[in-house]
């Protein structure tokens, strides 16, 4: 078998520097805010070029912020790939918003963009209106952000 991603090649060119982050995380008993939280938050914004960034305890933490940010909620739906973990629709119902799922590109396993161009196209009748889309990188490669971000640009659709 050939294996489509390596996920531990990145972790092992940076391992002295991943290691001694944690072990200094769990030694100063802080697993989220303390000086850890606050520094990963500073150098983050720096390197997005931004003034603030927000360390969340994981993922769904942060998918909730960010609908919520949108103003996304009840009376809003949010598009996003079946092939994901439950996290990703449980932050779209956390918010109250309803999730609409469609299938992935078959050779990247990311969210198809001939999918979600039909989907917001022509989204389904009795839904409410399609406010963001949650395009979920799985297994190394990311999704084709290069063709989805002019749809959702096209139909006015926040991506997350």
């Amino acid at each position: 078998m050939i294996p489509q991603a390596n996920p531990g090649a990145g972790y092992r060119a940076l391992k002295p520097e991943i290691d001694a982050a944690v072990a200094r995380a769990l030694n100063s008993g802080w697993y989220i805010l303390g000086a850890e939280g606050r520094g990963f938050e500073a150098e983050f914004a720096a390197w997005l070029g931004a003034t603030h960034a927000v360390g969340c305890a994981n993922g769904t933490d942060a998918l909730c912020l960010a609908l919520r940010a949108l103003g996304i909620g009840p009376g809003s739906t949010v598009v996003t790939v079946s092939h994901t973990a439950v996290a990703t629709v449980a932050a779209i119902e956390m918010v109250g918003a309803t999730p609409l799922l469609i299938d992935i590109d078959p050779i990247h396993y990311t969210i198809d963009p001939v999918e979600l161009g039909a989907m917001l196209a022509h989204p389904p009748a009795g839904l409410p209106p399609i406010r963001a889309v949650i395009a979920v990188h799985l297994y190394g490669p990311a999704a084709d952000l290069d063709a989805i971000l002019p749809l959702c640009a096209r139909h006015g659709v926040a991506l997350i």
